[in-house]
């Protein structure tokens, strides 16, 4: 790569999300000036977000209010570029508040499918968006509450059930039946697999 200099950020910005196609790729490093590298808020963690170019293109997905930086990241983002494969990043675009209505919309539309993302869309304040996409991430998120509300009653009635289907067992040999009758009553073919596990766990516990 021939040595090359930038007038502004922007511009390196630019060039690296166009010709960065690697994870540990270093552009940024190479070419910033050394005024743009100091810039503190580059240095909250251990080591400096331009450390690799993919450090510096996520802190500015997160991060930025330039539109054009924050579309060609999204473009570059979206299609699956190497850059962005390594799993330690934080969810890139979700936590910018920055972003317009259309890319929240397509940030939205990109992540539906994995529930953890749309919980933290849900929970950004973000300055651009409208009525009709606050709702739609605001239904889905309370769809996904109820869902898992449901999972956890199902749950808590299945071992509710085994404790009780237990206990009454034990009521049944307690007042005179023979225990493998009241074993044979109980442990019947029509009680759910979930319910025999939670009781071997009671059991396991004694």
């Amino acid at each position: 790569m021939n040595r090359k200099t930038f007038d502004t950020e922007k511009e390196l910005i630019l060039y690296v999300i166009e010709n960065c196609d690697e994870s540990y790729s270093d552009i940024y490093k190479k070419y910033a000036k050394r005024e743009w590298k100091s810039n503190p808020k580059y240095h909250t963690g251990y080591s400096p977000e331009y450390l690799y170019d993919s450090w510096i293109m996520e802190w500015f997905s997160n991060n930025s209010d330039d539109l054009e930086i924050i579309e060609a990241l999204w473009k570059k983002y979206k299609y699956g570029n190497t850059c962005w494969t390594r799993p330690i990043f934080e969810i890139p675009f979700v936590k910018n508040v920055n972003l317009t209505d259309d890319l929240i919309r397509s940030v939205y539309s990109f992540y539906s499918p994995r529930n953890t993302r749309i919980r933290e869309m849900q929970k950004v304040e973000y300055k651009n968006i409208s009525k009709e996409t606050k709702e739609l991430i605001d239904n889905h998120y309370s769809s996904l509450q109820k869902k898992e509300r449901k999972k956890k009653e199902d749950k808590t009635k299945k071992k509710l059930t085994a404790f009780l289907t237990t206990a009454a067992a034990t009521k049944s040999v307690l007042t005179g039946n023979s225990i493998d009758d009241v074993v044979e009553q109980t442990i019947t073919s029509d009680v759910d697999d979930a319910v025999l596990d939670y009781m071997n766990t009671l059991f396991d516990k004694k």
